[in-house]
């Protein structure tokens, strides 16, 4: 995986600005999946609580994935 020298600083920009977006999608569709799931089961509100709680885990996956490409790695500090 490429580190922070292997980026240019505008790449390095865009993947860090790409966070947000990707994590409100992440919600988004979650919420979205459930409610139309819930309004078409009758199962209100439980599928929406569910698969909300799935894109808000998404999202934190997306934010520490592209987080750790910013962390030097153990290796690299106690050189």
């Amino acid at each position: 995986m490429p580190g922070t020298a292997d980026l240019g600083p505008w790449k390095s920009a865009l993947m860090v600005a790409s966070v947000g977006i990707e994590f409100a999608i992440a919600v988004g569709v979650g919420y979205a999946a459930g409610y139309y799931l819930d309004e078409w089961l009758g199962t209100t509100p439980w599928l929406m609580y569910l698969l909300l709680a799935c894109g808000i885990a998404a999202g934190f996956k997306g934010f520490w994935r592209t987080a750790r490409r910013y962390w030097p790695a153990e290796d690299e500090e106690k050189s």
